[in-house]
């Protein structure tokens, strides 16, 4: 059991979470790079502009989905292991070596991190959302990668993150070098809507 920060005690937590696969499926993702930049072709993600901040009424709640895995990220903005994080939590054990590795030196953008989710066999979006959108995920135990373009301490600029709760302050958050912190829902959304308001679900089939 993973351990929680003063303040998460009265939590609500969700066992969460599918049984790993043994020692997980092989990593196949050949040419990740260019399928990604398919994607966000299509997608047109690329070239949307920021999503305004909208109207957003606190949960009065808390909740917490407590089977997710931390890993630090050694430096590389939370990207690896925030998608290690949400990999292995849907059953597909992974670890963020694994992920630099396939990344082969690219850049681990939302697009990519779709790409290799789908060859794992796995379900994955890449859209912008609000803020209800994140309570609404932890409410059906699925953990969810955003993007902070701009924040506050202890978040960084271009910091990767995992919501894995929320709390009336705030949500809880994993991010490269932070482990179940709750951040105030003001300095949390500011760095989030200047990253696009970038929301990764992954989820099993």
């Amino acid at each position: 059991m993973m351990r929680m920060d003063p303040g998460l005690e009265n939590i609500t937590v969700f066992a969460g979470g599918t049984e790993p696969y043994g020692n997980g499926r092989g990593w196949r993702f050949g040419r990740v790079f260019f399928l990604a930049l398919a994607v966000a072709a299509l997608s047109g993600c690329l070239t949307r502009s920021p999503t305004l901040p909208t109207p957003f009424e606190h949960p009065l709640e808390s909740r917490l989905i407590l089977q997710v895995p931390y890993f630090s990220d050694g430096g590389d903005a939370g990207a690896p292991g925030a998608l290690a994080e949400v990999l292995t939590y849907n059953g597909r054990p992974s670890d963020p070596g694994k992920v630099r590795l396939a990344l082969d030196g690219r850049s681990a953008t939302p697009q990519i991190m779709v790409v290799m989710a789908r060859q794992e066999g796995l379900k994955a979006e890449f859209r912008r959302a609000v803020p209800a959108d994140l309570v609404a995920a932890v409410r059906q135990s699925q953990p969810v990668i955003v993007r902070l373009n701009a924040a506050a301490p202890p978040l960084r600029r271009g910091d990767y993150a995992v919501v894995v709760g929320y709390t009336p302050e705030g949500p809880v958050v994993n991010s490269g070098h932070i482990n179940q912190q709750i951040v105030p829902w003001s300095e949390f959304l500011a760095g989030w809507y200047q990253g696009d308001n970038t929301f990764i679900m992954i989820e099993a089939n």
